[in-house]
């Protein structure tokens, strides 16, 4: 087992992922916990990865579309991504999510 890890997010460093688009990242063995902070209007575009994906939005409005389905998703609101399935996102509002992703992706470590 890995050794317990206690963070506050604040106090974790945060990069710049895309225009408008920020993150903070907490990795273990098999997964992976980001905080994305959004501006109204940033975009991430389209893309795919190997792992599975789990966006939980906590403050905001988002318009997901994941493998042709557009669906606007907001606080309190998740989507379940799986594998490979190419998605992009538009921010309608600023917005905050926490995306949790296994395996961890190892491109968003901060070295």
């Amino acid at each position: 087992m890995s050794e317990v890890t206690y963070v506050k997010w604040a106090d974790m460093p945060q990069v710049d992922m895309l225009p408008g688009i920020r993150r903070r990242v907490l990795g273990g063995d098999k997964m992976m916990s980001v905080e994305v902070t959004l501006e109204k209007g940033a975009v991430v575009p389209e893309h795919n990865h190997p792992h599975e994906q789990i966006s939980h939005v906590l403050a905001g409005k988002l318009d997901f579309t994941v493998g042709g389905q557009r669906k606007i998703v907001g606080a309190g609101e998740a989507v379940l991504i799986p594998s490979h399935a190419p998605h992009h996102v538009t921010a309608l509002e600023a917005s905050v999510v926490v995306d949790v992703f296994s395996p961890p992706r190892e491109d968003f470590l901060v070295k």
